[in-house]
Order: C-alpha cells, then structure tokens, then sequence
C-alpha cells in the first residue's frame, strides 16, 4: 500500500455487523495500518447497553459517584471527559476529532454512512446492514456457500486479508 495521498477532508468508515462479528478485533487491526500510511485516526463506538466509564477507585469514578454529572481528567498529552446527557449522538462526538483524516465508526449498521460490513462463519449467515453506501462485505464464508440478503455489487474479501481490506477503504477515500 502506498503512503496518504493528501486527504482533503475527513473521512468516517463504518465497520459495522451482528453483535460477536468481531467490529473491534477488524478496527484494532486496521488502526495501525492507517496510522503506518500517515493518517491521524479515531474512533468512535456505539454501546447500545450503557457502558462504565470509569475505573472503580479512580477520583473521577468517586466525583461520579458521588453525584456529579459530569468528571473530566486531563494530563499534559490526553484528556478523558465523563458526562450524563441524554440523545448523545455520533455526529456531536466526531466534532471532537477535528484533526482526524479518518474516524472509524463501530456498529451504525443502519446508517448511511459508507460501511464495510462483518459477516462471519457460526456468528452470521446473511448481511443485516442498510445498503447504502456499503464498500465491501468482509466474512471468513466463502461466497458460494450462499451469504443471504447481498443485493449489492461489492466483492467479497476475506476477513483475514487486513491489507486488501485497507486497499479498498483507501480507494473509496480516494474516489469520493
């Protein structure tokens, strides 16, 4: 793969499928590819359970605790902020990645944002997500062994094949 050919605006990729289709292990591994090719990346991830967002015994998990709405910690290279609000949606936390050449989005699988979509051997049999605007379909299952519901004409890569993953989410970029 050749290095970041000047990105003129920020790019957001879903990586979207059913719940244990393995979204984060195909992000962790795609991070690191970018960031090698010269991008500045983030990510961001849908909990549809609620999540903890802090570590017990922490400070800011006892400010929390203790009844504040809202902690932040910050040190000289990072920052954390914990607030309740509810509707809290993607497009007001990618506001926060200014900088960022390319956001990674886990889950959205309904949204229209451009998607590659996990469909794995013994977790998934057919393609669950919104059509629109989807790359590629990324599945351990060979495609004569029947994926349903692919009305699409985007090829299918194997799973394990990180770097040709890479390649066509960088023709996209490129492309649009």
């Amino acid at each position: 793969m050749e290095e970041k050919k000047g990105l003129k605006n920020q790019s957001i990729i879903v990586i979207c499928g059913v719940k244990n289709s393995g979204k984060t292990t195909l992000i962790t591994k795609l991070i690191p590819k970018f960031v090698d090719l010269g991008y500045k990346v983030a990510t961001i991830k849908h909990d549809g359970h609620d999540f903890d967002a802090d570590v017990e015994g922490t400070d800011s998990y006892k400010h929390k605790s203790a009844g504040a709405y809202g902690t932040a910690v910050f040190s000289k290279n990072k920052f954390m902020v914990v607030k309740d609000q509810k509707e809290t949606n993607e497009s007001e936390l990618i506001k926060l990645f200014p900088e960022a050449d390319l956001i990674f989005l886990e889950g959205f699988k309904k949204s229209s944002y451009p998607k590659v979509e996990i469909i794995r051997k013994g977790n998934s049999v057919e393609s669950v997500c919104n059509k629109k605007n989807l790359i590629a379909i990324v599945s351990d299952i060979e495609p004569e062994n029947n994926i349903r519901n692919l009305d699409i004409d985007n090829k299918i890569i194997n799973l394990n094949n990180i770097d040709e993953i890479a390649e066509i989410i960088i023709q996209y970029i490129d492309g649009k």
